[in-house]
């Protein structure tokens, strides 16, 4: 089989201006070498012009480290599994919620559960490696509390402590109603992918945001409930799950369904 029968790159609105689209059996090593494969995809014609002011972050090399196992600085994809980790950690002193996850050294920590040790591209170009594609996003957020819900490549997310101070549990429970006294569950995630600020950078980069749920157009992967509009300063990180600020996490991702 040749690599034009497996995944190619072609130019989006993702954070790598490019995807990586699966009609077939694909083999890395064969198709890319490692360690340009994320630079062919930030090179990609279509990827807006980057701001002067506001250099992109040099491309992560992508290094195999196992059949079907892959690394992007501290993330790790399955392929096979078309499932991504990252290690961090929860936030301390938050006192309300609008973002799950942060990227490392994000601003936005001061409003998210957890920050995420890696950058916004690297998270998002794992994600284009497990064949999600943000070309199949529709109503992705156009402005911040965004009531339109946002459809997309469906993801379902776990968080994990690697030391055992929890159990695994979905991510959707960080997420807790100080007022009504409910912690959210249901609804569910896709992958918006996140875009490009015009004529400017990568907007999840930029805010240094992964994971949201108030429909917000920097977020990578974006929450379709919409129990948390309209609730501002009344969601706060679930007391009831017993982790302490700075507990060490993991964060994974799994793509439901076939690649498209």
């Amino acid at each position: 089989m040749s690599c034009r029968d497996g995944r190619r790159f072609v130019g989006d609105r993702g954070g790598y201006g490019g995807r990586l689209s699966t009609t077939g059996h694909f083999d890395l090593n064969r198709c890319f070498p490692l360690s340009l494969l994320v630079v062919a995809a930030v090179s990609l014609p279509g990827a807006p012009p980057v701001n002067a002011q506001t250099p992109a972050p040099p491309p992560p090399a992508v290094e195999k480290i196992g059949d079907s196992l892959f690394r992007i600085g501290q993330v790790t994809i399955d392929a096979a599994a078309r499932r991504v980790s990252v290690p961090g950690r929860v936030n301390e002193n938050v006192m309300q919620l609008e973002f799950i996850a942060n990227t490392q050294g994000g601003h936005k920590s001061y409003e998210s559960a957890l920050t995420m040790d890696t950058s916004a591209t690297s998270f998002n170009a794992a994600l284009i490696l497990i064949g999600l594609d943000p070309t199949h996003a529709r109503d992705v957020p156009k402005f911040h509390f965004d009531p339109a819900t946002p459809q997309g490549d469906r993801v379902e997310i776990w968080v994990e402590c690697p030391n055992h101070e929890c159990q695994r549990f979905p991510a959707e429970r960080l997420m807790y109603d100080k007022e009504t006294k409910q912690e959210f569950s249901g609804g569910g995630w896709v992958y918006t992918g996140s875009s490009f600020v015009p004529d400017g950078p990568y907007w999840a980069e930029l805010d240094g945001v992964i994971v949201g749920f108030v429909h917000d157009p920097a977020s990578i992967i974006e929450y379709t409930g919409t129990g948390a509009l309209g609730r501002f300063g009344r969601i706060v990180t679930n007391p009831n799950l017993g982790i302490k600020d700075g507990t060490n996490v993991v964060v994974v991702v799994k793509a439901l369904g076939p690649a498209r």
